[in-house]
């Protein structure tokens, strides 16, 4: 397999990762932040499916991804 057909492969995955983790960002109650990454998440996925746009989502993924651990320390602790 070519490197152009490992790239269109894996950015739709990147991608579903990034919204996923913003998903989880939202259910955090940082919905600004989310909509940050998401917006920047659908601006890198809509233009040329290359390895440089591959690296920028995996990029906002670890961010938003970092953006969730943060949250969640901080979030209270809830109680059953």
């Amino acid at each position: 397999m070519n490197h152009d057909a490992d790239v269109a492969e894996a950015l739709p995955r990147v991608y579903r990762r990034v919204l996923d983790a913003v998903a989880r960002l939202e259910e955090l109650g940082a919905r600004r932040d989310a909509a940050r990454f998401r917006s920047s998440a659908i601006d890198v996925y809509s233009r040329a499916w290359d390895a440089r746009n591959r690296r920028r989502l995996e990029e906002i993924l670890a961010r938003v991804e970092a953006a969730v651990v943060d949250h969640e320390r901080r979030a209270p602790l809830r109680v059953a």
